[in-house]
């Protein structure tokens, strides 16, 4: 059995979310999620779908004690963390891992609701969408002229927005500030690989949510959106793109840490 010293795998992880862990395992991967938002995102939303799936099946009454003490111990552990920004994101993923046995009413008693099988896209969606077709029109405007330099420490600092880092091989056609009812955005027109020309939006939120990379279809455009925290991203593309953008998407969201 594996030791609460020993080096978190992911045969631990998935252990974690398979309830399969005795306490000081539990106690010993919590501690190491605390320390690495991503991966906490990762198991957060493992988490979802396992409770999903149980939810599909015949109730299996209230919420276990073990699993809302797990929640509270994730909680207490962040309190020390140095960076908000990180605090924010971590103590999301506790919230989730509290609550997570109580979303009954939100699934039908055989199916899962709506609230998880079609999500309606934030509102920052439609702003992205109107963004990108902006810098449609904008890019064949020979009076204006583009911004190819993306210096993301500097925007960062600049609109207060964690800002990921591009690929080597993504070429910057354009950046832009864009308003928003939080402050400025940031609006990159990039050619990114396979999924060809793209707009990355991101800005800052209203509201503290953990979204995973979600493919939609809307207004004839394929989008790939996603939160941490605070900051929210949505990456746009040609209908026929789906699939590529998706895949861009993940990997500019592994870079957010």
């Amino acid at each position: 059995m594996s030791q609460p010293n020993e080096p978190i795998s992911q045969y631990d992880l998935h252990a974690y979310v398979d309830d399969q862990l005795d306490a000081a395992r539990r106690i010993a991967v919590e501690d190491y999620l605390a320390r690495h938002p991503h991966r906490a995102a990762e198991v957060m939303a493992d988490l979802r779908s396992r409770d999903a799936l149980r939810l599909a099946l015949p109730s299996p009454g209230p919420a276990p004690e073990a699993t809302l003490a797990a929640g509270r111990r994730l909680a207490r552990s962040l309190a020390g963390q140095r960076l908000f920004a990180r605090f924010r994101r971590i103590a999301a993923v506790a919230a989730f891992l509290a609550i997570g046995w109580f979303a009954h009413a939100e699934l039908a008693p055989l199916g899962v609701g709506n609230s998880i099988a079609s999500p309606t896209p934030p509102a920052f969606v439609d702003a992205a969408l109107i963004s990108h077709r902006t810098a449609m029109v904008r890019a064949n405007l020979h009076s204006f002229r583009a911004v190819v330099d993306y210096d993301r420490e500097e925007l960062g600092t600049a609109t207060g927005i964690e800002l990921p880092d591009l690929p080597g091989d993504w070429t910057v056609r354009d950046v832009q500030l864009v308003p928003a009812a939080t402050g400025p955005s940031v609006e990159v027109e990039l050619t990114a690989g396979r999924a060809g020309g793209v707009s990355l939006y991101a800005v800052k939120s209203e509201a503290f949510r953990v979204i995973n990379p979600t493919p939609i279809q809307k207004g004839g455009e394929s989008v790939v959106y996603w939160q941490m925290g605070e900051y929210a991203y949505a990456l746009t593309g040609g209908p026929s793109a789906s699939e590529t953008i998706t895949r861009a998407a993940e990997q500019l969201a592994a870079s957010l840490h």
